[in-house]
């Protein structure tokens, strides 16, 4: 069997690219210099390694950010599809993880969306990405006061522990944060064979961000155990379109919409809350 660098590398992990010759075969064409940019990440497929072959195209997705647009590249059959996103017309980063499934999303101002799949094995990759998205528009960082009184800690149950872990990861790691609200899950409608419910969510927030700590669905079915956990990253001075619509089914709920392509469901009358914050 012919063996290749790219095959022989081949894992579930994410990857940084330093050079040309370090881009996946697929994207070599692409125009995508490593030295131009200030990170260049390679996706792989989500294939186990004893499914790989070197004649296979082994990466998915290739992101490349320099100090104005960020680059998707996706791989489609034989092919690849792209599109540039200047990053001032970046309104949210979502990122969510469920068991080794993880999606990071970008929304934009035009109300579209891009939604880049990678192997939640390896997170630290997509951590660092984020941070360099949020620098984009983050001013400089604020010193925090030598002394402030904690924020009370969320109380949403034994079922959502997952989203309190994350909200003290959070808070830890960005002591500027303050808690803004914690709305705890909640059944929601009629149906008693396959209930549905509304999960939790925590807002956090500075004077630069709003952040949310939910799960991936905000709104399931049935009776199975929610394990995703999510991220959703609004920067405030983009937050330039609000939008307050009932749930076409659920009377008790309202869902704000921001900046046309990001839906939240929240509590009806606990929205006012977040519009405030």
């Amino acid at each position: 069997m012919r063996r290749t660098a790219e095959f022989d590398a081949f894992g579930p992990w994410i990857h940084q690219v330093h050079s040309i010759s370090d881009l996946p075969r697929l994207f070599q064409d692409s125009g995508v210099d490593p030295a131009a940019h200030r990170l260049v990440l390679k996706v792989p497929r989500n294939i186990e390694r004893r499914n790989a072959t070197p004649d296979m195209d082994l990466y998915d997705s290739l992101i490349a950010v320099d100090y104005e647009t960020v680059t998707i590249l996706r791989r489609h059959g034989t092919g690849y599809d792209g599109v540039r996103i200047p990053m001032d017309r970046i309104t949210a980063i979502e990122d969510s993880v469920s068991m080794l499934d993880g999606r990071l999303t970008l929304h934009t101002s035009d109300g579209t969306s891009h939604v880049i799949a990678y192997n939640a094995a390896d997170l630290p990759p997509v951590q660092n990405l984020i941070q360099v998205l949020r620098e984009s528009y983050l001013p400089a960082a604020q010193v925090a006061p030598d002394f402030t009184l904690p924020d009370p800690e969320p109380v949403l149950g034994d079922a959502d522990t997952g989203l309190v872990n994350e909200y003290r990861r959070l808070t830890r790691a960005e002591p500027g944060m303050h808690l803004i609200s914690a709305l705890p899950r909640r059944r929601i409608g009629t149906t008693l064979l396959r209930p549905a419910t509304l999960h939790a969510t925590i807002t956090i927030g500075d004077d630069r961000e709003l952040q949310q700590i939910h799960r991936r669905d905000r709104i399931t079915r049935g009776n199975d155990k929610v394990l995703s956990v999510a991220r959703t990253i609004l920067p405030r001075t983009r937050l330039t379109d609000l939008q307050v619509r009932p749930h076409e089914r659920f009377r008790e709920i309202t869902v704000l919409v921001v900046n046309g392509s990001l839906e939240i469901p929240v509590p009806t009358g606990s929205e006012n809350e977040i519009l405030r914050a």
